[in-house]
């Protein structure tokens, strides 16, 4: 129960960072996005181990799996902000969230064992999605959005799932062999790495990048704090016996995403929009169940 609560607590911190994003993304070029919350979140990080001194050990195949998740990382990001900016989050952020239900099935690719519950999770999951992906027809809810516009938000929510899911079954690779905080940091310095010369590639080819005001710094600041202590706050769910329970507690953050964007941002969702983004964090927690 206490692993549960930890990844409710995650959820609530990573689901905030999320509709803090849908605003930053309006107001900056993406891969400037990407790079500021990755050099925040690793300057947080490297504080951490400047104090404690215990510096991530070398080893040739877990900083591979670092530096490939570490990639990855700056694509889910990309893929992820492309689809809060243009909305609507009820259908970005769900659409994002199925990757749970993804590394159910790399990790049952790669033998790992898996149950008919989980299949049966992947089911609704992916039903409630194209639910979602559907126009509504409530009078208020997508009367600026055209039914191709809400398709290809649900289909780039769903590119930045299957990046995520890649991504996380490398970093248990990773995790596996360095501990979770020490794949965790190196998975965040390839990642500033490769989103550096991201927009060293833009701005060559490029006048240049629109970066962020004063006010809007301030936010990503606190979205790069979010999902840092979000990660962190997983991670000490997830220690020992409780890994099952902090994922299924965590699944809850695309719900989280969804009423912060409507309180915050004053976005509409609709009873029907509400009702298949419940279906699919049900769907989540199924999937996170252990086989």
């Amino acid at each position: 129960m206490i692993a549960v609560l930890w990844g409710l607590l995650a959820a609530l911190l990573v689901g905030t960072s999320d509709a803090i994003a849908r605003k930053t993304s309006q107001h900056s070029d993406l891969a400037a996005l990407t790079l500021l919350v990755m050099a925040m979140s690793t300057a947080g990080m490297s504080v951490w181990f400047i104090g404690t001194g215990n510096w991530p050990d070398w080893h040739p195949c877990a900083w591979a799996a670092s530096a490939a998740s570490g990639s990855l990382n700056v694509v889910v990001l990309y893929l992820l902000y492309l689809a809060l900016r243009r909305g609507p989050v009820s259908v970005a952020s769900p659409a994002a969230s199925t990757f749970t239900v993804m590394l159910v099935g790399w990790n049952a690719l790669a033998g790992e064992p898996w149950s008919a519950l989980q299949l049966l999770a992947v089911v609704i999951v992916f039903f409630g999605v194209s639910m979602l992906a559907r126009k509504s027809v409530t009078p208020g809810i997508d009367d600026q959005y055209e039914a191709a516009w809400i398709r290809r938000t649900a289909l780039l929510g769903l590119a930045a799932a299957f990046a995520v899911s890649v991504r996380m079954f490398l970093a248990q690779d990773a995790s596996a062999i360095l501990g979770a905080t020490d794949a965790l940091y190196l998975n965040r310095i390839f990642a500033l790495i490769t989103s550096a010369g991201f927009v060293m590639a833009l701005s060559i080819r490029h006048a240049g990048l629109q970066w962020p005001t004063r006010p809007i710094l301030g936010l990503i600041a606190l979205q790069s704090m979010l999902e840092t202590a979000a990660l962190g706050v997983f991670l000490v769910g997830s220690a020992g016996p409780g890994r099952i329970g902090a994922s299924i507690g965590f699944a809850a953050f695309a719900a989280v995403t969804v009423c912060v964007a409507s309180v915050w941002l004053g976005e509409r969702i609709g009873r029907t929009r509400a009702l298949w983004v419940a279906v699919i964090v049900i769907g989540l927690m199924m999937g996170s169940t252990d086989a």
